[in-house]
């Protein structure tokens, strides 16, 4: 049964201190996804026992089954996740791995509604316009930390493959943080990439950047993010299912599409300068 209909069904039977966190679970599903137990009894002011005592009630062994039947329920009518301070559990309930097959075409589908998602809100007119930066821009800085440095590394190594060099920086890494601060100018394009948990560092440098006039492109899945505060340009696309923070699915086809917009500029730009020497010839 989805999380929000047990609720709903067990609502009447509810102590007054339950129904306080069934109506916190039900107005903040997006943040139950991911919120700690610390946090939650932090924001309903009510102790961690109540509240486990109250998941016991729905039906769940703990909290992390509940936290986990909200990534179900998100994933299958949105694909917006918002900050997390803990990181990410991926125990799987024992109740799941009684139909393995049934749970991994679960997966399967979740991966594919974040394509679907991707896809359906994909400008291409905007891959365009953004690969136009990566043409204009002396100095391109590419950071991120954990799976979204990956994401950097490969779009990076496509760059590389047209002759426009990057600096890729691990924003988890001091020394690498620090060695590219002073590059950072009016010349400076800045790609920051930041998916959950959103690493504070990399929110750092796209704030300094913007302070020296730096252009910054953010690759995220959510404006709702601190980082976008700082952000000139946004590509938005979904990472997280049930069992995993960030799948790489929908961000590296977004890799792919940006930095083949990019290829076929570099491309349509070289034909361009040929034809017109050709003519002053």
């Amino acid at each position: 049964m989805e999380i929000l209909k047990r609720i709903e069904d067990t609502y009447p039977k509810m102590t007054r201190k339950q129904k306080k966190i069934a109506d916190y679970m039900v107005s903040h599903a997006e943040n139950m996804a991911f919120i700690t137990l610390r946090e939650l009894s932090r924001e309903v002011e009510i102790t961690e026992i109540t509240i486990l005592n109250m998941c016991k009630a729905l039906g769940y062994e703990s909290f992390n089954e509940v936290k986990y039947e909200f990534r179900k329920y998100i994933n299958r009518g949105r694909v917006e996740f918002f900050d997390d301070n803990d990181y990410y559990n991926t125990n799987i309930p024992k109740y799941e791995l009684d139909e393995k097959e049934t749970l991994l075409q679960e997966i399967c589908n979740e991966e594919k509604l974040l394509m679907d998602e991707f896809i359906k809100s994909l400008d291409i007119r905007k891959m365009f316009e953004l690969a136009d930066y990566f043409l204009q821009y002396s100095k391109i800085i590419i950071c991120g930390r954990g799976i979204s440095y990956l994401i950097g590394e490969s779009i990076s190594s496509s760059l590389a493959g047209v002759q426009i060099p990057t600096i890729k920086v691990n924003t988890e890494l001091n020394e690498n943080v620090y060695s590219v601060l002073p590059m950072i100018d009016k010349k400076t394009l800045i790609l920051a990439i930041s998916f959950p948990d959103y690493y504070f560092m990399t929110q750092k440098i796209a704030e300094y950047a913007k302070k020296n006039k730096a252009k910054i492109i953010l690759i995220t899945d959510s404006k709702e993010t601190d980082i976008a505060l700082y952000a000139d340009e946004f590509i938005l696309v979904g990472s997280t299912t049930r069992l995993a923070l960030n799948t790489l699915s929908a961000p590296m086809a977004l890799a792919n599409l940006l930095t083949s917009a990019i290829k076929i500029k570099v491309e349509s730009t070289s034909k361009k300068e040929f034809c017109r020497l050709i003519l002053i010839l």
